[in-house]
């Protein structure tokens, strides 16, 4: 067995106890997670796969529950499948990861047996998977939208996720990395990281960037993504902006293929001349990437008349102040939302960007990550990493 290789035989391989490590939000009120030891292991629903989790990469929604005193929006999101005046029931939080399959379902067997064997997903598989689980038969999952379904369940949010030794999750749901535990072709720190750069392929691929002039507003592990992507999905100029962090993150953003960087910290006015200074040729840019959510006004304002907005970062709270009108009617501007991955198109792109990696991408993620995993333990020392800015992104190792 060599260091890529996880080898496991047969339809299901052998837990050594009944209960595993994970990490707990048991108060939606109160900051900060519980770690167990004693936790019970996940269980696999006929047409689910159970899955031994090698790594798991921290999201920023996950920092949000971390600190979920502080964001009432998202405390009802967690709340919304409960009966009303139901108590919140602890859950397992998170939702990136990439693992070993150690159960097969009796369904998902069945299944397995009808697809051709390059296709199946069998014990001992190096798999990824998809967080949302969609109820198939609303409005937009029978029209080719799964990825906003109108009643999704999200893994870590509404049901257990994957800090945790192991998860159960939908056959349909699992994305195969590699046939017999080879994790060669994408290891493990990065495919913790797939989920996430599957939001920023998502986010390219729907804004068209060939040819176009693109302001990126945020550089953190997303608008770096989003970034490199841009550069080869063949922007003509790319302009990246950040407050925080600055030096470290517009040294990977340029190397990455920013044109510019602009320090928003020296105010948003600023900013505007900048863009106007540089481009003679219009009143703004061809489309903007808002990947912070703390800079809307901002997004609108730099779009050029006829221009693209893209929307995937949260705000932490409702915009009260926003003159639809000045910002997108009278300039013509095309605005599209972007939430999560399509499903299943988006994670097809996103593998063959990283299978055989001929830009390099693998080696411009791993540089987004921070050089030291953790394990779930020491999540206390990894979140106060990321709140000090030391780290953008971390991954756990369970």
């Amino acid at each position: 067995m060599t260091a890529n290789m996880v080898k496991a035989t047969g339809t299901q391989l052998a837990q050594s106890t009944n209960t595993m490590r994970c990490l707990i939000k048991e108060n939606l009120n109160a900051d900060g997670f519980t770690y167990k030891t004693d936790y019970p292991q996940a269980t696999v629903g006929s047409d689910e796969v159970k899955i031994k989790v090698l790594a798991t990469g921290i999201c920023g929604t996950d920092k949000s529950i971390y600190y979920s005193s502080q964001n009432e929006a998202l405390r009802n999101e967690m709340r919304r499948y409960l009966a009303p005046g139901a108590a919140f029931k602890p859950i397992v939080i998170g939702h990136e990861f990439c693992g070993i399959v150690t159960e097969v379902g009796e369904a998902a067997q069945t299944i397995a047996k009808g697809l051709p064997p390059e296709l199946r997903i069998e014990v001992g598989d190096y798999i990824a998977a998809e967080a949302h689980v969609a109820c198939g038969v609303c409005v937009p999952c029978r029209n080719g939208q799964e990825h906003v379904c109108t009643h999704v369940r999200e893994k870590g949010i509404h049901e257990n996720g994957c800090f945790a030794e192991t998860i159960s999750m939908p056959y349909k749901n699992v994305i195969l990395l590699g046939k017999d535990g080879n994790t060669k072709s994408i290891p493990p720190r990065l495919g913790a990281l797939l989920d996430a750069f599957g939001n920023a392929v998502h986010t390219i691929e729907e804004a068209n960037v060939a040819g176009k002039r693109v302001a990126i507003l945020g550089a953190g592990p997303l608008g770096l993504m989003a970034t490199t992507l841009c550069r080869r999905f063949g922007a003509a100029s790319i302009l990246l902006t950040e407050a925080a962090d600055t030096e470290r993150r517009f040294t990977l953003g340029t190397k990455f293929g920013a044109s510019s960087c602009f320090d928003v910290s020296k105010g948003s006015s600023k900013l505007h001349e900048y863009i106007r200074s540089t481009i003679s040729d219009a009143n703004g840019v061809d489309v903007v990437l808002e990947m912070s959510g703390a800079a809307y006004t901002d997004a609108f304002k730099l779009v050029r008349n006829g221009g693209t907005v893209v929307l995937l970062g949260l705000p932490k709270k409702p915009l009260e102040q926003f003159d639809i009108a000045d910002g997108i009617i009278w300039k013509g501007v095309t605005v599209k939302g972007i939430f999560g991955r399509k499903m299943f198109s988006t994670w097809q792109t996103s593998l063959r960007l990283l299978l055989g990696d001929p830009f390099g991408l693998q080696e411009d993620l791993t540089q987004i990550l921070g050089k030291e995993d953790y394990p779930l333990d020491k999540f206390e020392q990894a979140f106060a990493s990321l709140v000090s800015g030391k780290a953008m992104k971390l991954v756990f190792t369970p």
